[in-house]
Parts: C-alpha cells; sequence; structure tokens
C-alpha cells in the first residue's frame, strides 16, 4: 500500500509520461481522407475513424496501449487513421479510463460496455478487437468477460506487442533485452501494479485464462521486444482451439513498430498482412 506521497509522487510522474506519450501521435501526419468523429457510447467518449473508400462494412474497435496508465486520441490519433485508410475499415477508438485512477477492472468494464452497444446498433456487421500493447491485454481480457457472460465475442482480433504474461517470465524478457530500446522488465511490473493495485485477480492476467473458444486471431510483434514471448506463446495456445490463428514476427522492429514509422519496409508489410487478414474474415 502506498503512502498518501508516494503515491502523489507516482501520479506526478504518470502525468508526465502522459505528456510525453502524447507526443507519438505528431511523428507523422493523420491521414487527411480519414473522417474523425467524437461520440459517447455508453458514457465512454469515443472517436469514429471513417475512411473515404469503404472496402468493408466491418467494424474495428481500436484499444489503444499505454501501460494502462497512459495514451489517448492524441498518442493514437495518425496511427489509427493510418490503419482505417489503408484496411478501408470503420475504427472505433475507445479512450478508456486510465489507471491508476481508474484500476482493474474498468477500462475492461467499459470496453465491454461499448461493445455490446455496438453489436446491438451495428446487426449484421463483423466486429473486430484490435490493441497494440496493453490494449491488447484488454482485447483478450474483455474476449474473456464476453465468453464467461455467454455473449457474442467478437469476430476476430488482431494484436500488435501484445502484453499478455503478467508475471513477465517468458524467456524473451532475458534473450531480447539487449535488442529491445522501449520496455524492461522492472517498467511492464510497474505498470501491471499501477493497474492492478489491489483489485487483481487470475483472470487479470490474459496467460492464466483458460478459454474454450476465442476468435480468429492475428498477433504481430517485433524481434526487438521482450514481449516477443508473449504473441508467440499466445498465439500457439489460441490455435488449440482456433484453428484461424496466425503469429507473425516483423525483423528488427521494436515495440509497436506502427506507431513510430509508417514507411519502413516492415510497417508496409504488416499493413499488408492486417488488411489481408481482415479480407479473409469478410
Amino acid at each position: 500500500m502506498n503512502t498518501p506521497s508516494v503515491a502523489q509522487e507516482i501520479m506526478d510522474r504518470i502525468k508526465t509520461e502522459r505528456t510525453s506519450f502524447e507526443a507519438l501521435g505528431k511523428i507523422y501526419p493523420v491521414e487527411k481522407s480519414v473522417k474523425i468523429d467524437k461520440t459517447q457510447i455508453a458514457g465512454v467518449n469515443c472517436y469514429w475513424f471513417i475512411p473515404e473508400k469503404l472496402s468493408s462494412e466491418n467494424i474495428i474497435v481500436y484499444l489503444h496501449g499505454g501501460g494502462f496508465s497512459l495514451g489517448s486520441i492524441e498518442s493514437h490519433r495518425a496511427l489509427v487513421s493510418l490503419l482505417s485508410n489503408t484496411t478501408g475499415h470503420r475504427i472505433l477508438f475507445i479512450e478508456y479510463s486510465l489507471a491508476p485512477e481508474h484500476p482493474y477492472p474498468a477500462a475492461i468494464n467499459e470496453v465491454v460496455a461499448v461493445y455490446k452497444m455496438l453489436v446491438a446498433s451495428h446487426k449484421g456487421v463483423k466486429l473486430i478487437f484490435m490493441g497494440d500493447s496493453a490494449g491488447g491485454t484488454l482485447a483478450v481480457t474483455a474476449i474473456n468477460a464476453l465468453v464467461k457472460e455467454g455473449f457474442r465475442i467478437p469476430d476476430a482480433a488482431i494484436l500488435i506487442s501484445a502484453l499478455i504474461n503478467f508475471k513477465c517470465n517468458n524467456n524473451s524478457y532475458q534473450t531480447r533485452q539487449e535488442l529491445d530500446p522501449i520496455l524492461t522488465k522492472a517498467y511492464i511490473l510497474d505498470c501491471i501494479r499501477n493497474y492492478l493495485q489491489e483489485n487483481g485477480d487470475a483472470e487479470a492476467n490474459p496467460s492464466e485464462i483458460v478459454f474454450k473458444s476465442f476468435p480468429p486471431l492475428l498477433a504481430l510483434v517485433g524481434t526487438n521486444e521482450i514481449l516477443y514471448d508473449d504473441s508467440k506463446n499466445f498465439h500457439e495456445y489460441i490455435s488449440t482451439i482456433q484453428p484461424h490463428s496466425e503469429f507473425k514476427a516483423y525483423q528488427d522492429q521494436t515495440h509497436v513498430w506502427l506507431l513510430t514509422n509508417k514507411d519502413s519496409v516492415q510497417a508496409k508489410e504488416s499493413l499488408k498482412d492486417i488488411t489481408a487478414f481482415l479480407e479473409s474474415i469478410q
């Protein structure tokens, strides 16, 4: 339990980190051909990204990363507009509540509530969860919540550099640490503590969830990530219950590489792979 002074120190640091993290959204410009509209669904701030050229009626529900404590429309506007324009899909970006002010399971509850309203208002439309980093965590745990409730699960899930193992004991934490300029085990464990606080349970940790069903999965990761094994191991597990599970690693790429560089060979390749996966579930 943190003392008031320690808690304030943590909060001050996180507020500074939030400002820095939002600068990621200015590395490259927003796609001008994508219309962005703010809305509220189930009391949660959300943003519609609508491309000029729609290639599908399906909807991507996007959950941003940022260690559960960082990230917003500002940090991800350019990336999500790029994804919308490239794939020709409408994307609903959920600006879920952040920890430590809103610890587990607040964000998951918001994601599930928004998703249920989408199901009700868009009958016959396929819905795809997409999440990067901690957003991937939320996608997986929200699917588990829906499975437990017996509610319709998304038609697919796309995870980019997802955080899956809260124990942080996969081999890649050691074997790839020297290659990873962004994340450390200590930092990730700190993010998890701020997220869970006193509310953690086994089902908060995606690697401890036993799934009986899961939608088609595309798991993407860079080879220079300590989270490499999180994606690889989760794909291998899901492939035992879902034959349409794909895993791909991108050479020399770091954590959520699409957020910082859209023009590299690997970024263009991953955009093609995402588009092809979406086309496979039409």
